[in-house]
């Protein structure tokens, strides 16, 4: 039988793939390798989806050192930003759910296009320092020593990521920092002791009120001998008593019968209130009369006037142009401003008119004119 074969010798590295490994350095090397192949197979380079560069493109870029590209992808990013803001809210006046739309949509491209050109963008930017070397060395070794120099490495991987942390650390740090600054300027405002003030005023009419109290038990018992003096007395004494005493006298009294604490509630609430008040009251009643009346009068007033309901308009401009339109055609037009929940509204009513057929007339001629009309009574 014969020998078998020795395995065949793995082919020799080419100068290419040697530039391209000395160039990208020690990170990923393979990956980028297969995908330079492939681009170098088809003589341009096609978008192939990265997500390192497009989840994280400034970190990407500058690992990579792509500085250009870095520079040319901060310019359009906040460019395009401030010009939608500045758009939307001077000229266009987007409402604010249009406007977050269209940055959504350029948060999502700032994503897109570096992920799926971020490989060609390394490519280009590689066979760049690739070329540059291979002319100022003598060999291709020289080329691959000052390319070795040049590429990225784990340290700058590690720096980038150090560098991140500090930022997230700084911004967190920022973030609770400024918590109970805020916290301290909302601390004074809710006190309790402001509302504490207006219960101890009102505390003090209380205890002002108790020598009231006191001073009208006596009265309550000095009204009381006459009846012991009575029961002192033989039984006939006892059926006079309630004749004697007349129905008010019994009604003032009714409230000092019953034991302390129930006086001592009456009283404060008879008390309380200062003398001068019932004056107030009796000028502040002929007052209601008035306003009552005049409400009463419109009443009668209103429901002789009908309008006509032409549109309710987002645009201002539409409302004017409709508005016109019915003055030139010599309807008695009027423009009103209206909130709703969705912004202001401008709302755009004909009339009034002294009767229903009137209304109903001029609701047809402005169908006619092609526009709304729905009459209302008021």
């Amino acid at each position: 039988m014969p020998a078998p074969s020795p395995p065949a010798a793995t082919a020799p590295e080419s100068a290419t793939t040697a530039l391209y490994r000395a160039a990208l350095g020690p990170v990923h090397t393979a990956h980028y390798l297969a995908v330079f192949e492939r681009f170098d197979e088809a003589g341009r380079a096609s978008p192939v989806w990265n997500p390192v560069a497009g989840l994280l493109t400034l970190n990407w870029m500058a690992f990579r050192q792509l500085w250009g590209a870095a520079l040319v992808y901060l310019a359009c990013a906040e460019g395009l930003a401030l010009l939608v803001l500045a758009l939307s809210r001077r000229f266009l006046h987007w409402p604010p759910s249009v406007e977050w739309g269209v940055l959504l949509a350029l948060l999502l491209l700032s994503v897109a296009i570096p992920g799926a050109y971020g490989n060609a963008w390394l490519h280009a930017d590689t066979r760049r320092r690739m070329t540059r070397a291979v002319r100022e060395a003598r060999t291709v070794r020289e080329a691959c020593t000052a390319l070795e120099e040049q590429a990225s490495s784990k340290r700058r991987l590690w720096g980038l990521v150090l560098i991140n942390a500090l930022l997230v650390a700084g911004a967190v740090g920022l973030y609770l920092g400024l918590r109970p600054a805020t916290f301290s300027g909302w601390a004074p405002t809710p006190q309790a002791v402001v509302p504490a003030e207006p219960a101890l005023k009102e505390a003090a009419p209380v205890s002002a009120a108790e020598p009231a109290t006191v001073a009208a038990e006596p009265v309550s018992v000095a009204s009381a001998p006459g009846p012991a003096a009575a029961s002192a007395t033989p039984e006939p004494v006892r059926e006079p008593a309630p004749v004697i005493v007349s129905p008010p006298v019994v009604a003032a009294l009714e409230p000092a019968a019953p034991p302390a604490p129930e006086p001592v509630a009456s009283i404060l609430r008879e008390d309380p209130p200062p003398r001068e008040e019932p004056p107030r009251a009796s000028q502040a009643v002929p007052a209601a009369p008035a306003k009552t009346r005049a409400p009463k009068e419109a009443a009668v007033a209103a429901p002789q006037a009908h309008g006509i309901n032409v549109g309710l308009f987002a645009d201002p401009a539409n409302a004017e142009k409709a508005h016109a339109r019915l003055v030139e055609a010599g309807f008695p037009a009027i423009l009103q401003k209206v909130e709703s929940p969705r912004g202001e509204r401008t709302r755009v009513r004909v009339g009034p008119f002294a009767g229903r057929a009137q209304a109903d007339e001029a609701a047809a001629r402005i169908r006619a004119m092609g526009l709304d009309a729905v009459v209302f009574a008021p």
